[in-house]
This record gives structure tokens, sequence and C-alpha cells, in this order.
């Protein structure tokens, strides 16, 4: 192993932190530094154990904190390496002009061309489906729990590796029949759709959570373990101050950074 065999941790005694965040700070000061390079792999658990004299379990919680710092990332089978590529910058600002905020809602264009610039392939699986909504979705749309709402599903890949999920919940009287309920890509943006069904968007709130992932988000996104996501929960209010949508996204946290513009005025 060509990276990262200069330099051996030295326990220091008078240090009050556990052992593994010693070891994770060595690791992430070769990172910083560049000794160990975009892309390079890290060495096995066993190796970094021998070459530090601890154990394979202060070495596995020092690679976990680092991979939830987003500085690793895991391959199956292959091991820990060190993440090629900056986070993904998840635009959610929607202030400003009409203009701006038909740009934001078109969250997968932005993605497809920050991938394709970086020689990545983006891709997007989306489904739609009728559904009961549960208390929380009921709360967001003025609803009844257990009114049918529209859902449209989906999950964004990158070379095949998927980065995020996004569900879009709508009052099925607004959107049945429409474009949102077909599978395909809506070229012309949600909001587009919204407006021309007669609820012109005007405004979003936002509400944003960080917590650990389920089981089924974790199969779905490939969570290594430990990985925290964020939630971010969109309610979107048309003219009449009625709620038309709310988008629900999961952004695992090693792999996003969240970016607001918001005006001084």
């Amino acid at each position: 192993m060509q990276t990262g065999e200069g330099a051996k941790l030295i326990f220091n005694p008078a240090d009050s932190r556990p052992l593994y965040h010693q070891l994770a700070a060595l690791l992430r000061e070769q990172i910083r530094s560049g000794e160990l390079v975009p892309g390079a792999q890290i060495p096995t658990e066993t190796e970094l154990a021998e070459r530090h004299a601890t154990s394979r379990n202060t070495v596995r919680l020092a690679l976990n904190l680092l991979r939830n710092e987003g500085l690793l990332v895991s391959k199956r089978g292959l091991g820990s390496f060190v993440r090629s590529e900056p986070p993904m910058k998840y635009y959610a600002s929607l202030t400003g002009s009409r203009g701006k905020r038909l740009e934001a809602n078109r969250q997968r264009d932005t993605f497809a061309q920050q991938i394709e610039a970086q020689g990545k392939t983006p891709r997007q699986v989306s489904a739609t489906e009728v559904v009961a909504a549960d208390d929380e979705i009921a709360a967001h749309l003025a609803l009844q729990p257990g009114q049918p709402v529209g859902v449209r599903r989906r999950v964004m890949y990158v070379d095949e590796e998927p980065l995020q999920l996004g569900d879009s919940y709508y009052p099925l009287d607004i959107v049945e029949g429409s474009k949102i309920m077909a599978a395909a890509d809506v070229v012309e943006g949600t909001d587009q759709v919204l407006e021309d069904l007669g609820h012109v968007p005007t405004r979003y709130e936002d509400e944003i959570t960080w917590r650990m992932p389920t089981a089924e988000e974790s199969a779905k996104l490939h969570l290594a373990p430990g990985v925290p996501v964020g939630r971010l929960l969109r309610t979107t209010f048309d003219q009449q101050e009625r709620p038309i949508e709310v988008y629900l996204v999961i952004l695992p946290a090693d792999r996003h950074v969240l970016l607001y513009d918001v005006s001084a005025e």
C-alpha cells in the first residue's frame, strides 16, 4: 500500500479523546494534506490495526467516523476509499421570482447537469400511485388522515448508485388525470403543471431534520452503517394559501450539502 504508510499513531495519554477519535484525526489530516489522495484506497482494518498497534474495533470506529463525515466511501467487496468528488450541492432555495422558482423546481435537471459535468451518468426512476394520507402528510395538506393523495416517487442515481430519494404528495382532486400522475418525467416541471391546473405556487415552507435512516432507506440508498440522513419536507402553497404539494426528500448526510439563497430584504 503506497498511501498513508508514513505516519503512525502515537497515543497521547493526556488526550482525553477516545483512541478511535485520535486515529480518525490522524487519517483526517492525511486526507486533508493530500498524503491520502482523492480516490486512494485506505489500508484494510487489519493493516491499520497492525500499523498503529491498536485493535480492529478501534480502526473500524475511526473509519466509520470518517465515512459519516463524508471523507471516505465504501465500495462493496473492495474496501474504503478517499472520496474522489465533493458532496452534491442540493439547491434548496426557492425564493425570488417566479422564474427562479420554476428553475429550482427542476431539481432533476440541475442534478443531471452537475453529475454530467463530472463525467458521470445520472439517472432517475419515477413511479406514481394513489395512497391514503398518513397523519403527517394529511396535516401538511390540510386533509383528513386516510384521504387519498397522489404521490410521485423518485430515486436519483449516479453511475447506477442511488444518491437520494424524493416523494411528492398532492391532493388527488388537483392532480388526478394530470401529467403529475404519469410515471414519465415532467419536462416543464411540476410547478408549471400545477399552475396550468389553476394552482399557482406562491410560497414554500421547509422543515429540515437529521436522523438515522430507516432500514428501507438504508437498503435503497446503499448506506454504510452509522451514516445519518437529512430529511427535507417542503410544503407548497398556492395563491389561495391552499397547500398543494408536500415534497419529502431523503439526503444521505455524507453525500450532500444544502444550499440556501436568502435575500437580505
